[in-house]
């Protein structure tokens, strides 16, 4: 057995005061040039020379390279693939998190991180759709939002915290004002920043001023392969032209593009052509949503795929990326780690696929699927959060529980506090097939979901073939 898997040595490891006086002197900052300790052995591994400092270099550059050497080697990753990573400042970003994590939390199953490397923030409820499973209800403004102060005391929070990425959400943030100055604060706290939106008012020279405010990602909703079952999904005639347009436009501007699609029964036999549609467009990405039956999502039950779709889904999504997929597939679907290495078993070409990060896909080494238990499906208050128009603070958009509001408290002190948050970090807390799973810590089930049809966070996914299979839905 790797000796990734065990939690425990690690722990052990961690817990002795040599190595928590190294994790809390890697992150001090040099007072010469302003890096950690760590950011300065990372600059040295990977041959950073315009970065060198004779201060914050030397001993602790040489150890801590030796334990990234280490990884690598465990994981069976080429080491220039491990510089690349290194060298680009979102992943350094997250790096830096990571050890936060260590000394604060230590070493769990699955992980739990100092600060969400991702937080969806809805920044409107304002939209020029009226979507059936719209998560948030959105289309009028139904209650005062955030000033635009208010909002950027926001970013500075999260970048005060570390938050790895934000994403802007909503509704429409396109219709706010004010989204470019609060989106360009958070690109100069040094956040990856990216947008959803359902396309419709990204014009070319809208696309332009994404690029020219270095927004990284647009994410540009399209639940359909065709005008007719797109624009039933989202109200209005019309969408799906312009929603194509849009992607398009963003493309053409060299944006990271992605195509996002909530799966239904009602398209759920267009997903072939949706990503086809992906490819032919150039989009960078497709991501999978899982229906969750919220917001007046509710008055669609009827829609949400049988377990055995859904199931069915995720065989094809995994069986499309080994063909080569000119489109990284990504989804918000936790069971696909576990459908993964069920396809996969312990035999083939030495590489897996594997969910990382709340719902990027990879492959890797089959050496490094131990860390699969670490990454642990669902991310909900342990990986990722959500904030509302008004400010407050929820596990997940399709969760929206308040944990509390950020115009009253920090949201660093929300994150590591929050009594729910912190349950959700403890798999020990799941019920019913979810908790006697064998694979509780690479997938976890849709907290969401549970709750949407059980009112319990911690009760099994229905959309589970598992939970089925055990009677427990």
């Amino acid at each position: 057995m790797s000796l990734l898997s065990h939690d425990g040595f690690w722990n052990a490891v961690i817990s002795f005061p040599t190595t928590r006086k190294m994790l809390q002197l890697s992150l001090r900052r040099c007072p010469a040039c302003g890096r950690t300790v760590l950011e300065a052995a990372l600059d040295d591994y990977v041959g950073k020379a315009d970065a060198k400092c004779q201060k914050c270099g030397g001993t602790y550059s040489r150890i801590i390279g030796f334990w990234i050497e280490f990884l690598r080697k465990s994981l069976n990753i080429k080491r220039e693939k491990v510089e690349k990573l290194l060298a680009d400042p979102y992943a350094r970003r997250a790096v830096l998190n990571i050890v936060r994590s260590f000394d604060y939390f230590g070493i769990k199953k699955p992980l739990s991180i100092y600060a969400p490397f991702l937080v969806v923030w809805d920044f409107t409820h304002k939209c020029n759709l009226r979507c059936k499973h719209c998560y948030s209800k959105s289309g009028a403004v139904r209650e005062e939002e955030l000033t635009t102060q208010e909002a950027l005391d926001v970013v500075d929070q999260l970048g005060d915290a570390g938050v790895t990425a934000l994403a802007f959400s909503g509704g429409e943030p396109l219709t706010r004002k004010d989204f470019f100055e609060v989106a360009g604060h958070a690109v100069e706290r040094g956040m990856y920043v990216s947008l959803a939106t359902n396309g419709t008012l990204l014009t070319r020279d809208m696309a332009r001023r994404l690029k020219e405010a270095k927004i990284h990602y647009v994410e540009i909703s399209i639940d359909g392969a065709t005008a007719d079952t797109h624009d039933a999904f989202r109200g209005v005639s019309g969408a799906f032209d312009k929603a194509v347009a849009g992607l398009k436009n963003a493309v053409a501007e060299d944006l990271c593009a992605c195509i996002a699609t909530t799966v239904t029964k009602s398209n759920f036999d267009e997903m072939s052509d949706i990503i086809t549609l992906a490819e032919g467009i150039n989009a960078e990405r497709f991501t999978y949503f899982n229906f969750v039956p919220t917001g007046r999502g509710k008055e669609h039950f009827d829609q949400d795929l049988t377990p055995e779709q859904r199931e069915e889904l995720m065989r094809y999504l995994l069986n499309r990326m080994s063909s080569g997929c000119k489109t990284t597939i990504l989804t918000t679907a936790p069971q696909l780690a576990r459908v993964a290495l069920q396809c996969q078993g312990s035999s083939g070409t030495g590489e897996v696929t594997m969910s990382m990060a709340h719902m990027q896909t990879a492959k890797v080494s089959k050496k490094a699927v131990p860390l699969a238990d670490f990454i642990g499906g669902c991310g909900a208050g342990r990986l990722y959060c959500s904030l509302s128009p008004q400010g407050d603070v929820h596990p997940c958009v399709f969760l929206p529980v308040n944990v509390g509001n950020l115009k009253k408290e920090k949201f660093i002190d929300i994150w590591l506090k929050s009594p729910l948050f912190n349950a959700f970090r403890d798999r020990s807390n799941l019920k019913g097939a979810c908790a006697a799973c064998h694979y509780k810590f690479i997938c976890g089930g849709c907290r969401a979901r549970a709750n949407a049809y059980h009112d319990d966070c911690f009760a099994s996914d229905p959309g589970c073939l598992l939970a089925k299979e055990s009677g427990d839905t």
